[in-house]
C-alpha cells in the first residue's frame, strides 16, 4: 500500500497548475476557485503543517485559527502584504521567502526604468517615430547618471543588488533604514526625510507590511523635488498614490516610475493625464529564469521541512 504523501496548503488557485510536478513529493491541497477558504479550512485544515504561498494570499488570525497543526509557511515571493507577520510570529511558524532568489532581476528593472526616465529613452523614441527631429532638430536634453545622487530606502536583499549596479555608473549612494548594517560601506542618513532632500533619485525597496504602509508620503514626495525621480519595486501600499499623481500633475515630482500599485492591477483612467511617469505591470522580478528559480527554491524548502 502506497504511503500517504504529507499534504501541502497552497490558496492560489494558479499553484495548482504546478501539482503534478511535485505529486511524488507532497500532495497540494486547498481551496479550488468558488469555494469559501474559511470553510474549507475548517473542513480540512487539521494535520496539514506546511503552506506554499505567495505574499498576497490572505493569513490572519482567521485562517491560522484553522490550521492549528501548521509548523512552516514557504512564501514564493518577497513580500508578505496579505499576511499577519505579527500573528505568525506569536504562533512561532517558521516562515521563508525567496526575496534573495530574484533580488537580481528586481535590481535591474529598477535600474532601467532608472536609465529610461533620467535619460529620456521613451521620449526620445517618440521625437523620431513622430518625425520631430527633421522637423524640429535634435531631442531636448537629459539627465546624466554619472555623479547623480541615489537614494535607497531599505537596504535588504534588493537594496543592495541596487546599489551594486549603481556603483559602475558612477553615482553617489546612501541609504535608509530602520536598523544599521555594520559592515556596509554606503553612508546611511537618520532618517526618511534627509535621505529624499539628499538624493536624485530615491528607489523605495523597503519590506513591504503594515509598519511600512504609506511610508513615502507627501513629505517623502516633495523632498524628492521637481528635478527628482522615484521609483517603486517594494508594493504599492507603500507609497501615498493620491499625493504621487498630486505631486506629477502640480510639477512638485518630477518623474516616477511604478511596478507595484495599490490595488493591483491598476487601472489606465487612473494614470490618465499623469505626466513623467514610467508605468509596469509589476514584472520587476518575474522572468523566465527567476520564477524558476523561485519554484525550485521553495519547493526545496518545503521538502527539507517534510523529510524531517
Amino acid at each position: 500500500m502506497a504511503a500517504t504523501l504529507p499534504r501541502v496548503l497552497a490558496l492560489s488557485e494558479w499553484m495548482w497548475q504546478l501539482r503534478d510536478r511535485w505529486k511524488d513529493h507532497f500532495d497540494v491541497v486547498g481551496p479550488r476557485k468558488g469555494d469559501d477558504p474559511l470553510a474549507w479550512l475548517e473542513e480540512n485544515g487539521r494535520g496539514i503543517t506546511a503552506m506554499w504561498a505567495v505574499g498576497h494570499d490572505p493569513l490572519s488570525a482567521a485562517e491560522l485559527d484553522l490550521l492549528p497543526d501548521l509548523k512552516r509557511v514557504v512564501v514564493m515571493s518577497a513580500g508578505m502584504d496579505g499576511m499577519d507577520i505579527e500573528e505568525m510570529a506569536r504562533r512561532n511558524l517558521v516562515v521563508s521567502t525567496t526575496s534573495e532568489i530574484n533580488d537580481d532581476e528586481v535590481a535591474d528593472h529598477a535600474m532601467a526604468m532608472m536609465l529610461a526616465l533620467r535619460r529620456g529613452l521613451f521620449e526620445n523614441h517618440q521625437w523620431v517615430r513622430e518625425n520631430r527631429w527633421i522637423d524640429e532638430g535634435r531631442a531636448p536634453m537629459t539627465r546624466s547618471i554619472a555623479n547623480t545622487r541615489v537614494g535607497i530606502a531599505g537596504l535588504g536583499w534588493i537594496g543592495q543588488a541596487i546599489a551594486r549596479r549603481t556603483v559602475p555608473f558612477k553615482s553617489e549612494i546612501a541609504w535608509w533604514g530602520p536598523r544599521d548594517k555594520p559592515g556596509i560601506a554606503w553612508p546611511r542618513y537618520d532618517s526618511l526625510v534627509e535621505l529624499a532632500r539628499w538624493c536624485d533619485v530615491l528607489m523605495v525597496a523597503v519590506r513591504a507590511h503594515d509598519d511600512t504602509r504609506g511610508l513615502i508620503d507627501r513629505e517623502i514626495i516633495e523632498a524628492v523635488g521637481p528635478d527628482g525621480t522615484l521609483i517603486n519595486i517594494t508594493r504599492g501600499f507603500v507609497v501615498d498614490e493620491d499625493a504621487l499623481i498630486a505631486a506629477l500633475k502640480d510639477g512638485r515630482l518630477g518623474q516616477a516610475g511604478l511596478d507595484v500599485f495599490e490595488p493591483e492591477p491598476t487601472s489606465a483612467a487612473r494614470w490618465e493625464g499623469v505626466p513623467n511617469v514610467l508605468l509596469q505591470p509589476h514584472v520587476a522580478g518575474a522572468t523566465t529564469d527567476s520564477i524558476q528559480r523561485v519554484i525550485n527554491h521553495s519547493v526545496d524548502q518545503l521538502r527539507k521541512y517534510l523529510a524531517n
